[in-house]
């Protein structure tokens, strides 16, 4: 299965300028209580959509102010979702990847100009000339040419998984970019397999331990992991499920490790909300685990495009993102201006579940708007 291309230009049919105002420091992410009313409405949408579950947050700059989870974590199986449980957000893992690149800048590890070439020697010869200036800028913002996907699942799975990354570049790598790199957007998960690559050589260590260490650990995300989450078999943790001829069939399948920094991360949407709150605030100037200048890199497309550093931007600076295992799809949108967040995701794939997080969303804003409301 491929992490699916994030819609982050969907419609919203509101104006979020003209519909949110400043909200009150609430809870913070780790004692959020789903909000009664915000769950009523969650729930409908759920029910319209016959999704197995649904879960929704909004954030106010550090704080997860509303929570909802309604629904069964596997069809056919009595478990209810909780606030607490795991959710796999599959390309949103992206943004996380980017963060963890610019942590590595500014530990001078690497520079946004870094290439291919540069951090990884050891490919000439093996792969197309054209891919050996590519800079690190250019694959987390789409714009180094490389193909958007490969074959996963074809490597040896007998090896660590960053030697499956190692063998997988040439792979990647190996024929002449279909554009010359920085002249235009093509979605690719192969660029941040690339990227993430480049993370593990300058650091020595797998991506994996990487984003546990110098991303998770920092910023408290407990929860956060790899994979469907929970225990194979068990319904401890919901299930992920594939559209069926009558509704959804539970899975506990997911991308191949490999694919890894595009799109394999799990973690509870309180913890979400912990990594969302950190790039809304730093979106505003105001944020603290990355610098200022770092946090506007991550977040400035390069003139003429619209996607920087696993965030997709609109003309207002807000930034978005969709993901999918094709089991799974969430959303997380930022609007800076009005200091909330929105994060939405439901354990289903599909035409469906994407019309249910959307619907699920202009929930969210919708409570947002009756919360400035009464203020």
């Amino acid at each position: 299965m491929l992490c699916r291309r994030p819609a982050f230009a969907a419609a919203v049919l509101v104006s979020l300028t003209l519909l949110l105002g400043t909200f009150p420091t609430g809870l913070r992410a780790d004692e959020a209580k789903p909000d009664p009313t915000l769950t009523r409405q969650i729930a409908a949408v759920r029910d319209a959509h016959k999704v197995p579950a649904l879960w929704a947050g909004l954030v106010e700059g550090e704080a997860l102010v509303a929570v909802a989870a309604v629904g069964v974590r596997k069809v056919g199986a009595d478990d209810s979702v909780t606030a607490a449980d795991r959710v796999h957000i599959g390309s949103d893992t992206k943004a996380m990847t980017a963060t963890l690149l610019a942590v590595l800048i500014e530990q001078k590890k690497l520079s946004w100009s870094s290439t291919v070439g540069e951090v990884l020697p050891d490919l000439k010869g093996k792969i197309h000339d054209d891919y050996l200036g590519v800079t690190v800028s250019q694959l987390l913002a789409h714009e180094g040419g490389v193909v958007p996907n490969v074959l996963w699942w074809g490597t040896d799975r007998d090896k660590p998984v960053r030697d499956q990354r190692a063998a997988l570049l040439p792979v990647i790598l190996k024929n002449a970019p279909a554009d010359k790199p920085g002249t235009k957007f093509v979605y690719s998960n192969a660029s941040y397999v690339v990227a993430g690559a480049m993370a593990e050589a300058v650091a020595d260590a797998p991506w994996e331990e990487l984003m546990r260490e110098r991303l998770f650990k920092p910023l408290k995300l407990a929860s956060a992991g790899f994979g469907s989450p929970g225990k194979k078999g068990a319904t401890e943790q919901p299930w992920g499920h594939k559209p069926a001829k009558d509704g959804f069939e539970p899975t506990q399948f997911d991308n191949a490790p490999v694919i890894g920094p595009a799109g394999t991360v799990h973690l509870s949407l309180p913890d979400w909300a912990k990594f969302a709150s950190a790039h809304l605030r730093g979106a505003q100037g105001k944020g603290t685990f990355l610098k200022p200048e770092t946090f506007a890199k991550l977040h400035t497309p390069a003139e003429g495009f619209r996607y920087a550093g696993g965030w997709g931007v609109n003309k207002d600076a807000n930034l978005s993102h969709d993901g999918s295992n094709s089991f799974w799809y969430s959303r997380v949108r930022l609007v800076p201006k009005q200091n909330v967040a929105f994060l939405v995701v439901t354990n289903a794939g599909g035409d469906e579940a994407q019309k249910a997080v959307a619907a699920a969303e202009k929930v969210l804003i919708e409570y947002a708007r009756e919360r400035a409301a009464k203020k």
